[in-house]
């Protein structure tokens, strides 16, 4: 009974095993296309995942792409703004000292050397102390003094500043100059020292050295419009980007007529002061 029983058990389980086998065949292309088709679902999700971070990642650059075109524009707004601000402060500084340029004039006029030999004349004090008297030297150049160019250093080109630099210094020697002539005390032979402002011009204007071998340290006022109008166009290059070549008539005018006032006024003065006009340069 019991071989019986183990027998038909035996027989059963292979009956279920091949039935499910046989089941198992006959579904093989269903359930191959169930995982297949299961399979295929979840890459496809991952590919739609992978897809959607592509995008956001384009469009967060996209973003960092417009933030640094907008941050560029921006500082180039503000630098310009800067250069420009810094080229007006520049500009008033050059105005204020053109308000002085009389006395570059009258340093063409006077021979210096023929002056100095009569240093203890108390005539010739007298007389340079006429000439600068108008224009309050000392108020003008306290005023320069405390223009503050720490914006046209930082943002304006090297043309601009060394243009205003030696315009400077021109015109500042003339002021020191005249003003230590206006003294009346011995020792001023080394007031025109060579090399003071005759560097500085020919650094910038390398075609004046062969002026400054023939005339001498005092030629550098012979400059001084040049700087003067130099200044201008450097600024004007830097902050429009075109430089303007044509030549300024106006100025031309504006230094004749105030060549011909020094000399009026120089020639009048000296005849106040009972001096020679062998002291200074006559102009026809």
């Amino acid at each position: 009974m019991l071989e019986f029983d183990l027998q038909a058990w035996i027989l059963s389980v292979i009956a279920s095993g091949g039935l499910i086998a046989g089941a198992g065949f006959l579904m093989r292309d269903t359930v191959a296309k169930f995982f297949a088709k299961s399979i295929e679902h979840r890459f496809e999700k991952r590919l739609e995942s992978f897809k959607s971070g592509i995008r956001d990642n384009e469009a967060e650059l996209a973003h960092i792409r417009s933030f640094l075109a907008s941050s560029h524009r921006d500082r180039e707004s503000m630098s310009h703004a800067k250069r420009v601000e810094a080229a007006e402060t520049l500009m008033r500084a050059r105005h204020r000292y053109s308000q002085l340029n009389m006395l570059v004039e009258y340093m063409k006029l006077l021979k210096i050397e023929q002056i100095l030999k009569k240093q203890n004349d108390p005539k010739i004090a007298e007389f340079i102390g006429s000439l600068i008297a108008p224009f309050d030297t000392d108020e003008k150049m306290k005023a320069l003094g405390e223009i503050d160019l720490t914006g046209p250093r930082l943002y304006l080109n090297e043309r601009s500043l060394k243009s205003f630099e030696v315009y400077q210094q021109i015109v500042s020697s003339a002021v020191m100059t005249l003003k230590f002539l206006a003294i009346p005390i011995d020792g001023k032979e080394g007031i025109l020292k060579a090399g003071a402002l005759s560097k500085a011009v020919i650094d910038l204007a390398p075609n004046s050295k062969e002026g400054f071998e023939k005339f001498g340290e005092g030629y550098a006022y012979y400059w001084a419009t040049y700087f003067h109008d130099e200044i201008v166009k450097s600024l004007r290059d830097e902050i429009s980007g075109s430089s303007n070549d044509v030549k300024d008539t106006d100025s031309v005018q504006k230094v004749a007529m105030a060549s011909r006032r020094a000399q009026l006024n120089v020639r009048s003065l000296l005849e106040q002061a009972g001096l020679p006009e062998s002291l200074i340069e006559i102009r026809e």
